[in-house]
């Protein structure tokens, strides 16, 4: 199978086919359209962990204000597991070094925000995320670290696949608690370039349902791992 197909394949099966875009609409109505689809989301029995955490976390209310936030954190969540597979198919010995938890903490949120701003240009009818107003822009921008923040938090309590099959599979360990740690990343200002990476490849996406995600990640990571080869953060 061509890697195209293959990736197309992939994305299907993990429910990545992103809906046609609907007609342009205005902020009022993205925001009650976006509500309604959490509301949907929240009702589907396959979100029902998705659910649980989140209301353990006191953070359901919050992120179902959030426009279209459970199908975003969904999203995001499917594209991660993806990325890591291929990660781990074709360079183990980077999903094992320490620098791994904010290589995808750092590419997660850059990939929520810029599959949020993607997706409301989009439904604005706009080319490019740049041509969306400033207020549109900064509560995209609110929006996708809501997004990120809340998929993390979804990390931290099961893993990306499982705890389990994370260790076995690919050898990450549960260290996710450490991203929680605003001061860490500060030592670490290369992290910046994976949120980049991770905005890009949203982007990409958005525009492209059967755009090959993984490979920024894996160049994402790379890079970090390259920067910071003995570094541990912690």
């Amino acid at each position: 199978m061509a890697a195209e197909s293959r990736a197309s394949f992939l994305m299907s099966s993990l429910g990545l086919r992103q809906a046609r875009a609907e007609a342009s609409m205005d902020d009022d109505e993205y925001v009650s359209w976006g509500k309604s689809a959490n509301n949907a989301e929240y009702a589907n029995p396959e979100n029902a962990q998705m659910v649980r955490v989140l209301e353990e976390e006191e953070a359901l209310d919050d992120i179902l204000e959030v426009p279209f936030a459970l199908k975003h954190v969904r999203d995001v969540g499917a594209m991660m597991k993806l990325a890591v597979a291929v990660v781990g198919e074709r360079r183990e010995d980077l999903t094992r070094h320490p620098m791994f938890h904010p290589a995808f903490g750092a590419f997660a949120l850059g990939f929520s925000l810029g599959l949020v701003a993607g997706h409301r240009a989009k439904q604005a009818g706009l080319r490019a995320v740049g041509k969306l107003s400033r207020k549109q822009q900064e509560l995209c921008t609110t929006w996708g670290v809501e997004v990120a923040t809340r998929y993390l938090a979804l990390i931290e309590a099961d893993g990306i696949f499982s705890k389990a099959a994370d260790q076995q599979l690919y050898g990450i360990a549960d260290r996710w608690r450490v991203l929680a740690d605003e001061r860490r990343w500060e030592l670490y200002p290369r992290l910046a370039e994976c949120v980049e990476e991770g905005r890009r490849a949203a982007l990409h996406w958005v525009a492209d349902d059967a755009a090959d995600v993984p490979p920024y990640f894996l160049n994402a990571l790379g890079n970090l791992v390259s920067c910071y080869p003995d570094r541990r953060f912690e």
